[in-house]
């Protein structure tokens, strides 16, 4: 990668969520957003439990910086908190690249994800935990797995996505150390030293519920020939 091109934010500068010491396994920073040079919009942890194929990924979103980049010009910003979860879980599910996608169903997907996010307040209602208090949670199941999400922060929305782990009390807690992660949460974040991390960690990753073949959710969106 040229150094010119390279994404770099700065270092993160708002609370970060990921699961509690009760859950046992793999963790890594899995991923972040923002534009070019600019401060993260958007944090991913990724948690696979040990000796296992199950896990839960968890985004979070700084309320004042998601909303400025998301709803520039106003709207719902939940339905946008709530399509980042919709999306990952369609991209979650997808089964091993091997298998052959039919025509149009990785577009019905997305819209599938985009429907469901307008329709947030139709989802399921859980209760979560952050920082041994309970909160509120909206819960959309698909596909085998779920994606989550809760507005109850008071400075962040927090986003999970889990796969083979039930939603119900999902225990979440604020990540002062990202030592477990293998991150240094105190230092410029860069796309390039992350993917090079979870090169050399096979175990950072969620494999989908089903790898050789499509679930039934996702087949019956796919589009049929007239």
């Amino acid at each position: 990668m040229n150094p010119a091109t390279e994404q770099v934010s700065p270092p993160v500068d708002f609370a970060v969520y990921g699961l509690d010491r009760t859950f046992q396994g793999p963790r890594w920073l899995d991923f972040f957003e923002s534009p070019p040079g600019e401060p993260a919009w958007a944090l991913w942890l990724g948690h696979r439990l040990r000796d296992t194929e199950h896990g839960v990924r968890v985004g979070t979103f700084p309320r004042k910086r998601y909303e400025q980049a998301m709803c520039p010009n106003g709207g719902d910003p939940l339905a946008k908190v709530a399509f980042s979860g919709a999306f990952g879980l369609v991209n979650l599910t997808l089964p091993d690249s091997s298998v052959p996608r039919p025509d149009g169903l990785i577009l019905a997907l997305v819209e599938h994800a985009e429907n469901q996010a307008s329709r947030h307040a139709e989802w399921r209602p859980k209760m979560w935990e952050a920082d041994g208090e309970p909160v509120p949670a909206k819960v959309l199941y698909f596909a085998g797995a779920w994606a989550g999400f809760t507005d109850a922060l008071d400075e962040v929305y927090v986003v999970a996505i889990g796969i083979g782990i039930p939603p119900e009390g999902l225990r979440l807690t604020r990540v002062t150390d990202g030592t477990p992660y293998g991150a240094d949460l105190t230092a410029p974040l860069s796309l390039a030293e992350l993917g090079r991390k979870k090169s050399l960690r096979p175990e950072a990753w969620l494999p989908p519920p089903r790898r050789d073949a499509f679930h039934p959710d996702q087949l019956a969106l796919a589009p049929t020939e007239a």
